[in-house]
């Protein structure tokens, strides 16, 4: 099968497949800027709940268990369904709702294939490269429970 035999989606397929890719990388950044938030509020809350302790407030103990809680039920957040900001999708079509012309059509198709692949090689970077993106923490009780030792708290 030739290039120019080819049969190219339709403009709606191919703005519906880039919005989709788009959204997929919009959710993971949500996640992972959550996931983030997350942490650093309970390291928060916990370095609050120690001096508490300390002082012996048990009022503020109690509402600092209470956040805790509510940080670790509130731990995956909700995934979008739409675009949030429409800028970048709008970017990248250039607002051609008219576009019938083949090459314009292929050119979309070739960025759809291209946001595609680049998703997929940065699960499969992060499959195969665990540490790649880990804290140094992390990764040194990973490594740790890989020989079997444990990291002293």
């Amino acid at each position: 099968m030739s290039i120019s035999s080819k049969s190219i989606p339709t403009f709606k397929q191919i703005y519906r497949n880039i919005s989709q890719e788009l959204l997929t990388y919009e959710n993971k950044s949500i996640a992972q800027k959550s996931k983030s938030e997350n942490k650093k509020l309970t390291t928060y809350y916990n370095y609050l709940k120690q001096n508490a302790i300390k002082n012996g407030k048990k009022q503020e103990i109690e509402d600092l268990n209470n956040k805790l809680k509510s940080l670790e039920s509130n731990n995956s957040p909700t995934k979008n369904t739409q675009l949030k900001d429409l800028n970048l999708l709008h970017n990248i079509i250039d607002d051609k709702l008219g576009i019938n012309n083949s090459y314009e059509l292929n050119n979309l198709n070739n960025v759809y294939t291209y946001l595609k692949s680049q998703r997929e090689y940065f699960d499969l970077l992060i499959r195969y490269n665990p540490g790649l993106f880990m804290d140094q923490q992390e990764n040194v009780q990973k490594s740790a429970n890989r020989v079997g030792l444990d990291v002293p708290q």
